[in-house]
């Protein structure tokens, strides 16, 4: 004979036990910072070695950079002054033509008898030697001369270009028109200070004197035997 259970008691059957399936073991996993070490490695090293690279270039780059700068530099200094050497040349063949020369003399020693177009002539001669000037005045603004360099150049050229009255009046009637430049800083007091008889001693010295004969010593006596 079945026993029947209380309802009340129904409630607190033990319910039938349910399959779980037994827990899987995960895999342990890699600790962090390790997974891929030897990958990540050779990529570090091949960046590190670009990067070495890519500016080792850059600085090979620059070298030739200003080594083509430099000789660019050399190429135009010797082109200017190779173009300020044939200026002064080109005055210096005018001025030894026979009509233009006759003129440079009488200015220097009568500069009081030039008529008006032999001082045109002059006046045409000094521009073009004090442009001359300017010229390697430009040379070292465009960094490719030194301001010894100009002041030397005008030292050795000024003497036999303003070393005579006119060309000192010529010259300080010009001053105005430089002032504040190069110009009169640089060749204003070597010119003032020229001394005005410089070409003219300059010419007389020039002068050889004529050859004098050698005079032929007298034959001497011989000795009488006593």
């Amino acid at each position: 004979m079945r026993l029947k259970v209380p309802d009340f008691l129904s409630g607190i059957r033990r319910k039938p036990a349910i399959d779980v399936p037994p827990p899987v073991e995960q895999p342990a996993e890699a600790p962090a910072g390790k997974s891929g070490t030897p990958a990540l490695g050779r990529l570090d090293r091949l960046n590190r070695w670009l990067t070495l690279g890519a500016n080792i270039g850059v600085l090979l780059g620059l070298i030739m950079l200003i080594v083509e700068v430099r000789q660019n530099a050399a190429l135009s200094r010797a082109t200017m002054e190779q173009q300020k050497n044939d200026v002064l040349a080109d005055i210096e063949f005018y001025i030894a033509k026979p009509e233009i020369s006759e003129i440079w003399i009488k200015s220097i020693r009568h500069p009081e008898d030039l008529t008006e177009s032999e001082m045109r002539t002059m006046d045409g001669i000094l521009v073009a030697l004090t442009l001359q000037w300017d010229h390697r005045f430009q040379m070292e603004s465009a960094g490719l001369a030194s301001r010894a360099d100009a002041r030397q150049h005008v030292f050795n050229t000024a003497p036999f270009y303003f070393g005579s009255r006119f060309a000192k009046h010529w010259w300080s009637l010009q001053a105005p028109g430089w002032e504040g430049t190069p110009m009169m800083e640089v060749a204003g007091p070597i010119v003032e200070g020229l001394d005005e008889n410089f070409l003219v001693t300059y010419l007389d010295n020039l002068k050889l004197q004529p050859i004098e004969p050698p005079v032929e010593a007298a034959p001497s006596e011989p000795d009488v035997a006593q």
